[in-house]
């Protein structure tokens, strides 16, 4: 399995890593897709593409302390979040919660095509960051998403549930602990 490391805010490793990307991803749309970013549409790369500019163009204006990152083996930036405290109706009841507003893995995680840079396992690790992170904060909480129907099987292979059909999905705190074990156990 490969490692990585993860990291709370938005500094200078972050703007350089995001700035590898959309370079990298200029790359891959000329080799792969003839310099077309549209012959990409519908592909995981391309949306990977849109959410990692959408980001990159709102980076001066993100909080900091919504960002988190994972460094892959490489020292490449592999995975970024943006999250942010929230609460959740469950069986009736408000329960605080944090959400993940938005993720996105490196082009080459994404693309479909080998390249050297890929690195399985960035997805997931940026999740069990989030995890271990509030868990050493002494905080067990319920993790939410919206995700998009091309994620949702990765999200629930993860112990996602989708809660109504929307797109939203919560991981509960019992999902998490089951989470960490079978990573543990790799």
């Amino acid at each position: 399995m490969n490692e990585f490391s993860y990291i709370v805010g938005a500094g200078r490793e972050v703007e350089e890593g995001l700035a590898f990307w959309n370079e990298k991803a200029r790359e891959y749309v000329d080799t792969y897709y003839e310099g077309n970013e549209e012959s990409a549409r519908g592909t995981r790369f391309y949306r990977g593409v849109i959410k990692t500019r959408t980001i990159t163009n709102s980076l001066p204006e993100i909080e900091e302390e919504k960002i988190r990152g994972v460094f892959d083996d490489q020292n490449l930036l592999a995975s970024l979040a943006l999250i942010q405290d929230t609460s959740i109706f469950v069986e009736e009841e408000l329960v605080d919660c944090i959400e993940i507003e938005s993720i996105v893995n490196s082009p080459w995680n994404l693309i479909k095509y080998p390249v050297p840079e890929k690195r399985k396992g960035a997805g997931t690790a940026i999740v069990e960051g989030i995890i271990k992170e509030n868990r050493g904060k002494g905080l067990n909480r319920i993790l939410k998403l919206f995700a998009v129907p091309e994620e949702k099987i990765f999200y629930s292979d993860l112990g996602f549930i989708e809660t109504n059909g929307s797109g939203e999905m919560i991981l509960s705190d019992e999902g998490a602990s089951m989470l960490l074990n079978d990573l543990d156990q790799k």
